[in-house]
């Protein structure tokens, strides 16, 4: 398929996990991709996957939690192809487990730093460059713990709803086209437990019961797959969700019906 095989596209947080799995649906797909990320080794090894695929890629190293980095990367990304026209913000860390007294501030502040302002820098240096193109679209990695708490975890909590409420503002300052306004469509996906990233087999090997348990919160019982979080976030970019903006998509296999409490 070639759906966007004229877009140009930037990928945070995108070596590994859900954004590397989406940088390959998009070059399979035509596109010419930007995966970004802070370990350069990791963005090495996402080049020589994604160079089988396709020539039209390029990794550039960048740290969200640092305004120049964010700025830098989309300038280089033009830099490279000339435009932008989807970005997935897909950079996000979490922090241990524990109840909001007994946290640690850094933990805090990083989190927030990281999952929140970074998604505001990414969207701020890529909504000027969309608006320089005739518009673009955007979709943000929030979390179903975005649309329900989950205990011992306040800074992710907190980022995540934070990311919605962003994701839903930004998207009315840019959904009016019709009196010669440029429109950027801005979504926001909410994943529930995905396998890879912060739920890697390899990871939880010793404490496999660690992933039944957050299997058995959810209604279908299972983990989902960095490939299904993939085609929703391509969905999403398409022209078939071309009257959508503003909305977050769950993604969860129905935890946020409750099922976990």
């Amino acid at each position: 398929m070639d759906r966007f095989k004229n877009s140009v596209v930037l990928i945070t947080g995108g070596t590994h996990g859900m954004g590397l799995a989406s940088a390959i649906r998009f070059a399979q797909e035509g596109a010419s991709v930007c995966v970004s990320g802070r370990d350069e080794n990791k963005g090495e090894e996402a080049l020589r996957l994604l160079k089988k695929i396709t020539k039209k890629i390029v990794f550039i190293q960048c740290d969200v939690s640092s305004n120049l980095n964010v700025e830098n990367l989309v300038s280089k990304c033009i830099e490279k192809f000339g435009r932008l026209d989807i970005a997935f913000n897909n950079a996000g860390i979490t922090a241990e487990y524990a109840s909001l007294a007994d946290s640690n501030i850094s933990d805090w502040v990083d989190v927030i730093n990281i999952n929140l302002c970074g998604t505001y820098r990414c969207m701020k240096y890529e909504i000027q460059a969309m608006l320089t193109n005739g518009g673009g679209v955007i979709i943000n990695n929030a979390s179903c713990v975005g649309l329900m708490p989950i205990p011992k975890q306040s800074s992710y909590v907190t980022s995540k709803h934070a990311i919605i409420g962003l994701t839903k503002s930004a998207a009315l300052d840019y959904a009016d086209s019709t009196k010669g306004g440029v429109q950027i469509r801005i979504n926001a996906i909410a994943p529930g437990p995905i396998l890879g990233g912060m739920n890697d087999a390899a990871r939880h090997a010793p404490d496999s019961e660690n992933l039944k348990r957050k299997s058995s919160f959810t209604a279908m019982n299972r983990l989902g797959s960095q490939e299904e979080i993939s085609k929703a976030v391509l969905w999403l970019a398409s022209n078939e969700a071309s009257y959508i903006t503003g909305t977050v998509i769950s993604i969860d296999g129905g935890m946020s019906t409750g099922k976990w409490q």
